[in-house]
């Protein structure tokens, strides 16, 4: 089968908003079987959509189509869709009343335009939409399936996983492992994997951030067997490496497991740590606080550390990040403290002190590096490392050498007390 994306969105074209809808569409295809064959983004203009749309259905068996269902006028997804397909749009008075009753509900007031959304083409299913005002629609015609969801993410989601997959054809006939590896390079990742996969199945890498993420999929009758064999092998070559799911999830996951509760002091990373946790449902067991002390005089008054470490080693540096992770377990009292300290960028390094430099400390354990890239990707870098340093302390693993890739430095190791 195949499978083409079209995304809407003159935002999207002007960069001013990033296409996720597509790779996570592209994804869950994936799981399911499906290949994706070609992926057009096109903007709020009327007739450039339905081109779009043609070309879309004379070379694909399944198009899914994301944006353009709003009330507004550049909104075009419905008239494009009757115009391409020869599909008149039709009134459902069963639509407009769930859009009434949503705006009622939170006590919005609603503009005459969205009576809009109440209009689909004729012969289409109705695709339910409890997350926003906007119903999708799915239609098949002349051989093609199509299926039109909201741009929104939390709208377009549910709404695929619902409505939409089940009504797709699938295959049986293969079947997909996925893993996560955390401090090792993609080439080295991707020498572990190529020697051990081989010619038995294939396999993808995909990076972000320090974390590369395996996908291995085999085929045939015993693929489950063959992926049973290869994720075994994947695991022990990876080590302390080895994720079964996301850093953030994994690291809640153990937190709760072993019931240790965790407190964080972010400087440079802004609070980015506390929100990678609170994405986890369930942390609420094992966060205690988290707190952004961003100035000198918040890390004294609120932590408690000493003026005369900042005076005499500088906010950036290896003291000061212990006393920081130190200081936000005493005060919350929490199990274990973790702290991150850097120099984010673009400016404000020195010879000794270059852009980029991060101590991260978890409990009395600090580690140093010097991240590369503009000042979000320091900042990702070091909250993603300060994250694993956590996770192998919580393994058991810390201080392996092998969980860090070749190019960590470590830095003042103290025991724990």
């Amino acid at each position: 089968m195949k499978v083409e994306l079209l995304s809407t969105g003159t935002e999207l074209l002007r960069g001013k908003n990033v296409d996720t809808n597509a790779a996570w569409l592209a994804r869950q295809l994936g799981k399911a079987g499906l290949e994706v064959c070609h992926h057009q983004t096109v903007d709020d203009h009327f007739g450039r959509l339905v081109d779009s749309l043609k070309l879309a259905a004379s070379r694909s068996d399944l198009l899914i189509m994301t944006g353009g269902l709003g009330p507004t006028e550049d909104d075009y997804t419905r008239a494009a869709a009757e115009e391409a397909f020869h599909r008149p749009l039709v009134y459902k008075a069963s639509i407009w009343k769930a859009i009434e009753t949503r705006f009622r509900k939170y006590k919005l007031k609603m503009a005459s335009i969205n009576k809009r959304q109440a209009w689909i083409p004729k012969g289409a299913a109705l695709l339910p939409n409890p997350n926003g005002t906007a119903p999708g629609f799915l239609f098949r015609q002349d051989g093609v399936v199509f299926a039109a969801l909201p741009g929104p993410p939390r709208e377009m989601q549910p709404m695929f996983r619902d409505h939409v997959l089940p009504r797709i054809r699938t295959r049986a006939d293969f079947a997909v492992w996925e893993c996560f590896s955390y401090g090792l390079p993609e080439g080295t990742v991707d020498e572990i994997v190529n020697g051990i996969v081989g010619k038995r199945a294939t396999y993808g890498l995909t990076v972000r951030i320090g974390q590369v993420n395996i996908s291995i999929r085999a085929e045939g009758a015993r693929r489950k067997q063959v992926l049973a064999d290869l994720s075994r092998r994947v695991r022990i070559a990876l080590g302390p490496c080895y994720m079964d799911a996301e850093l953030h999830e994994v690291v809640v996951r153990e937190l709760i497991a072993r019931k240790t509760t965790l407190a964080v002091a972010e400087s440079c990373t802004g609070g980015l740590i506390a929100h990678r946790l609170t994405e986890v449902p369930g942390v609420s067991e094992v966060l205690l606080e988290s707190v952004v002390t961003y100035s000198n005089a918040s890390k004294v008054k609120r932590l408690g550390v000493d003026p005369a470490l900042i005076g005499e080693h500088g906010a950036v540096s290896e003291p000061v990040a212990r006393a920081m992770a130190r200081g936000v377990a005493r005060t919350s009292g929490a199990q274990i403290g973790v702290a991150v300290t850097g120099i984010a960028g673009p400016g404000g390094g020195s010879g000794r002190k270059p852009v980029g430099l991060c101590y991260m400390a978890v409990g009395d354990r600090v580690e140093s590096k010097v991240f590369s890239g503009d000042r979000s990707n320091v900042k990702e870098r070091a909250a993603g490392y300060a994250l694993n340093m956590l996770r192998l302390r919580l393994i058991g693993a810390e201080g392996n050498a092998a969980a860090a890739g070749p190019a960590r430095k470590t830095v003042g190791v103290r025991p724990r007390r």
